[in-house]
């Protein structure tokens, strides 16, 4: 299906349980209302339509300021089904299907638009959910071929209700996004979002997981060893940040738990570091692309790319292990092959020597520090 997409931006709510006006709380210089047209903008959607209510008098500017096409629901009050029909009204008749989405889950990440797009786009069905962890999210792609019996629907239970008989033609479809099942009715959520935003550009921990489990498919073992090795850069950058120096705990779990999200391919780290770019995590990338082969800094302290690398070579399998062990099979796989032996040896040396840099700077061997019952729990 090629016929042209909206989106359906519906900002009339109360905003009554989070207390303040939901539309223009902001997300970094953005308010909530400014990232979902921005959005939709940057995945090309090319129809845009906001509907406004409550305290419509207060948009009005920042609607006109973006440029996006509105209209006020006079029935705001009676629920958020009648701005649906509302925005019904307004879709020129050449829209083939149209995103929508609550103004109040300003984060859903662009590559999910993509993928919701690229599913209608190449299924039969009329009617395409986003789904995380099995949980529906936000925005569904909805075909205009319901537009016409949503504005004739008088029915309770909203759009939820009236498109259920409908499963048939609908399908789920998982994405590695968090955000398109997280809204903010309330001020922890939007103190959540806050967070969420501030670390845009790392995966969640529920969202390396399911990049993992459906986006890489990676296998049982690879994802215990990916785990294991999470746990112990985890571990180190919250030691290394009690000793002063600072670390993202975050981003070296993130790290940690994709590093080898294409471990099937040669080149591996390049390939993963590659995807996950693409996926939009530029920061996790950069760090996953030298966990098999680095340069080591001329710095006495470890760099957050030191303690990557130096963690991958502390993990065999799921097993914490010394990096003799660690090495030992590849020095008896390699004994005959020079070139090969050499290239062990260098690995084995540079662990070694990122090793002593978190050893001098923790002032504590780190067989210590990495003991069973020291490892920081890996934390969604």
């Amino acid at each position: 299906m090629t016929e042209p997409l909206a989106a359906v931006i519906l900002s009339a709510g109360f905003s009554s349980r989070m207390g303040d006006f939901k539309p223009l709380l902001r997300l970094g210089e953005e308010t909530a209302l400014e990232k979902s047209v921005n959005l939709f903008r940057r995945a090309g959607i090319e129809h845009l339509q906001v509907i406004l209510g409550h305290q419509a008098e207060l948009l009005m500017p920042l609607v006109a300021k973006l440029g996006v096409a509105h209209t006020v629901n006079p029935r705001y009050r009676e629920g958020m089904f009648t701005s649906v029909q509302c925005a019904m009204r307004q879709l020129p008749d050449s829209i083939g299907a149209f995103f929508l989405l609550p103004v109040d889950m300003p984060l859903v990440r662009e590559q999910t638009l993509q993928t919701v797009r690229k599913a209608w786009q190449t299924s039969d069905k009329g009617i395409v959910h986003p789904v995380f962890w099995g949980r529906r999210g936000h925005p569904p792609l909805i075909s205009t071929s319901y537009r016409q019996m949503i504005l004739d629907s008088r029915r309770e239970g909203g759009l939820k209700a009236l498109l259920l008989p409908f499963g048939e033609d609908s399908m789920e479809i998982e994405v590695p996004d968090e955000h398109c099942i997280l809204d903010m009715d309330r001020p922890q959520d939007y103190a959540y979002l806050r967070h969420r935003w501030d670390r845009y550009a790392m995966p969640s921990y529920r969202e390396c997981e399911h990049l993992l489990a459906h986006h890489f498919a990676v296998s049982a073992p690879v994802a215990e060893h990916c785990r294991m090795v999470a746990r112990v850069a985890l571990t180190l950058a919250v030691r290394l940040n009690r000793a002063g120096l600072p670390m993202d705990r975050e981003q070296l779990q993130a790290a940690g738990l994709l590093h080898d999200c294409c471990r099937q391919y040669p080149d591996h780290a390049i390939v993963a570091a590659r995807a996950l770019q693409e996926l939009g995590f530029p920061k996790i990338a950069e760090l996953v692309a030298t966990h098999m082969e680095i340069v080591p800094s001329a710095s006495s302290d470890p760099s957050p790319h030191e303690v990557l690398y130096l963690a991958d070579k502390l993990v065999a399998g799921p097993h914490l292990v010394s990096l003799d062990d660690r090495f030992a099979a590849k020095r008896i796989r390699f004994a005959d092959q020079a070139s090969a032996l050499a290239a062990v040896e260098r690995r084995q040396g540079i662990a070694q020597r990122i090793l002593e840099k978190c050893e001098n700077r923790l002032r504590q061997s780190l067989a210590d520090v990495l003991a069973p019952d020291a490892l920081e729990a890996l934390k969604g």
